[in-house]
């Protein structure tokens, strides 16, 4: 009985993940942002993870623009306010979570491995097999 109430929970956990992260994408996809200056590009969230009570949204983001990691978040967290009240009219939830920007580095880590496995060293090591 306890691993079935479990289960039932993260499996609400993972729907309200995918309902927050769906108001977020469409919020950031208007560019409607209070910002000066506004994204070039849309910014893309990739991930959303709740925490248990669902009180709390990580939310992972990424851009194709040619700014800082850094700058992103803070960008964002200074209209967070105005998020928070857009994501809320979406939403049909008791509790409107709290929004926490995060850089998502795992774009970073795939080209990483993708530069790693290119070079001439792999490149060698593969043709002698």
């Amino acid at each position: 009985m306890i691993i079935k109430r479990k289960q039932n929970n993260n499996s609400r956990i993972n729907k309200v993940s995918e309902i927050i992260r769906k108001a977020v994408s469409a919020i950031l996809i208007k560019n409607d942002l209070p910002l000066n200056p506004p994204f070039n590009f849309p910014v893309s969230v990739t991930e959303v993870e709740m925490n248990s009570d669902l009180k709390i949204a990580y939310i992972y983001l990424t851009t194709h623009e040619d700014i800082e990691n850094d700058e992103l978040v803070e960008k964002l967290n200074s209209c967070k306010n105005y998020l928070s009240k857009e994501v809320s009219k979406l939403i049909s939830l008791k509790f409107s979570p709290k929004l926490i920007f995060r850089y998502d580095e795992s774009i970073d880590h795939v080209n990483k491995i993708n530069r790693i496995l290119s070079s001439e060293k792999v490149t060698k090591d593969t043709n002698q097999i």
